[in-house]
């Protein structure tokens, strides 16, 4: 047999990337979903407290998957909250979780919000199904240091060991990755590839009142940067996210250093890098007034 067969045998027998199409309407779901389970999920974990840390054990070990479940019924996600420290074994992270949290780590650590370390990608699988995938990281939360950080009160500590006796997720501080939102959605591959609008930047921006503005002081154009940023950095950058963080504490300096990082991608030239600076500006401006 050639050797190069048992390589192609392999290659045909794994899961294939889908078509490239906009992910944006499924990433719109996901989000959906999480804020749903994040809602529910802070609304109980509050009232628990007020009786104390070991009851907020019983609502992440209890009520947890139960508000999990009735969300992934109504939305048809599946979801998952796996961690590289993990205190449930159930969410110790598959192989394609734990890649993505480790660049979340490495992204978090050169300085990306937390907010901003998510990713979606669709994979096609031989029997006409494609798998769509989002994930979103989890920061550490200040009410979450009773059961996952350094200063555990000794019963709440035993409570946990008599739970998961080979927990992990303890010595965490506010700000640290916690673990991360795991969706999934599987459907027909004719389905995906239904043509859907594209949702570009500028378009749901548009969708929500906002309208790009020539400011004297800008060095770049406004509109023609939003039209770069909808070609260039959607994909990776949610546009209002980056703005807040860009500007959003008003530093001077803080489109000069833009302008650097977006020189280093190379996607871009010179003055599509000041439109993007201006549009960014722009935006974190009109975020502030509204």
């Amino acid at each position: 047999m050639p050797l190069y067969l048992p390589a192609l045998l392999l290659v045909l027998l794994l899961p294939f990337a889908a078509p490239a199409r906009d992910l944006s309407p499924y990433e719109r779901e996901a989000e959906g979903a999480i804020q749903e389970l994040r809602g529910a999920m802070l609304q109980e974990m509050r009232r628990a407290m007020a009786e104390g840390p070991a009851a907020a054990i019983a609502v992440c070990r209890h009520l947890a998957p139960q508000i999990s479940a009735e969300i992934e019924a109504a939305s048809g996600w599946s979801i998952r909250r796996p961690a590289l420290r993990a205190r449930n074994p159930e969410m110790r992270p598959t192989p394609a979780e734990r890649s993505a949290m480790l660049g979340f780590e490495a992204r978090h650590a050169a300085g990306q919000p937390v907010e901003m370390l998510r990713t979606v990608r669709a994979t096609e699988s031989a029997d006409g199904k494609v798998t769509v995938h989002f994930m979103q990281a989890i920061p550490m939360l200040e009410g979450c240091l009773a059961c996952h950080g350094s200063d555990i009160e000794p019963q709440t500590a035993a409570a946990i060991r008599a739970l998961y006796p080979d927990d992990e997720a303890v010595g965490f501080a506010v700000g640290d990755l916690r673990g991360a939102f795991s969706l999934t959605r599987t459907v027909d591959a004719v389905e995906f590839e239904e043509p859907r609008p594209p949702a570009t930047a500028g378009s749901r921006l548009q969708a929500a009142g906002y309208r790009p503005t020539d400011r004297p002081d800008a060095r770049g154009d406004a509109a023609r940067g939003m039209e770069s940023f909808s070609r260039h950095c959607q994909s990776c950058h949610a546009p209002d996210r980056l703005a807040r963080h860009s500007f959003g504490t008003g530093d001077p300096a803080a489109g000069e250093r833009l302008c650097r990082k977006l020189e280093t991608h190379g996607f871009t030239d010179r003055e599509q890098d000041c439109d993007i600076v201006a549009f960014l500006n722009d935006l974190a401006l009109y975020l502030a007034g509204n």
